[in-house]
């Protein structure tokens, strides 16, 4: 991967990163990223960065090349991937285009730009997604280093498929972590049974069972004709509490 930092009036600075594998790639290039940003005292926040990065890896990081611009205000990531066709769903909530090939390596929920996007509004700044030349997917984060940070009382708002049935709060779970993830699985799948969870979190099937039964009992998932388990209207509202949790 290339990165190329662009000082005002100067030339720009390139510099080359390697990693051993797509897992650590995304850390490593997120932390090299905001070291740029940093020395140039630049706004753009770390989680979108992070959340960008680690969506390369639906573009197997090929042609990557990420520019910080305007003081580390603008950070534009480019690749030569498969790129993306619909770039309105892309930051649509729960809607994920990732390979069976790269959920291999990150486990997301179909949020990450949604995520990079709702970080960056935080701060009064924005996501844009475009075609690159020649293929691929060109995403910029810019921040107006000038602007104040919205005032907000709640999350920023993001997106969604469906209309919230509990636009106000949702009722509070008592729910594990793990169960929250095994929730989080089945918006991102569509229709699970105990044994895809168990793959995906790497838990033991019987495992996988009980906490879809718990997430069943407290109406957050139901049986589908297939005999599997779907999400709820009230499940995708408590995975979005959740996901919004994220970016507070």
């Amino acid at each position: 991967m290339k990165i190329a930092v662009y000082p005002d009036g100067g030339e720009p600075e390139v510099s080359e990163v390697s990693a051993a594998g797509p897992g650590s790639a995304a850390t490593k290039f997120s932390r090299v990223v905001m070291e740029k940003v940093r020395e140039a005292t630049g706004q753009v926040p770390e989680e979108a960065v992070q959340e960008l990065v680690e969506n390369l890896i639906h573009a197997g990081f090929k042609g990557v090349v990420i520019s910080v611009f305007d003081g580390g205000n603008v950070v534009r990531i480019s690749d030569k991937g498969p790129g993306i066709g619909d770039k309105v769903r892309a930051f649509e909530f729960g809607f994920s285009g990732a390979s069976e090939e790269a959920t291999r390596e990150i486990r997301g929920v179909g949020a990450g730009l949604g995520i990079a996007k709702a970080v960056a509004e935080k701060v009064g700044g924005t996501v844009t997604i475009e075609d690159n030349i020649g293929g691929g997917t060109v995403a910029t984060i810019r921040v107006n280093k000038e602007a104040k940070p919205e005032a907000r009382d709640e999350a920023p708002a993001r997106p969604t498929a469906q209309a919230r049935r509990y636009p106000d709060a949702v009722p509070k779970m008592n729910i594990s972590e793990r169960q929250q993830k095994a929730l989080i699985t089945v918006l991102e799948s569509g229709e699970v049974g105990p044994s895809t969870v168990a793959e995906k979190l790497e838990m033991s099937v019987s495992t996988a069972y009980r906490d879809l039964s718990v997430l069943e009992e407290h109406g957050l998932v139901a049986g589908a004709e297939s005999g599997k388990r779907q999400i709820t209207p009230l499940g995708r509202d408590v995975v979005e509490a959740i996901v919004d949790s994220w970016v507070k």
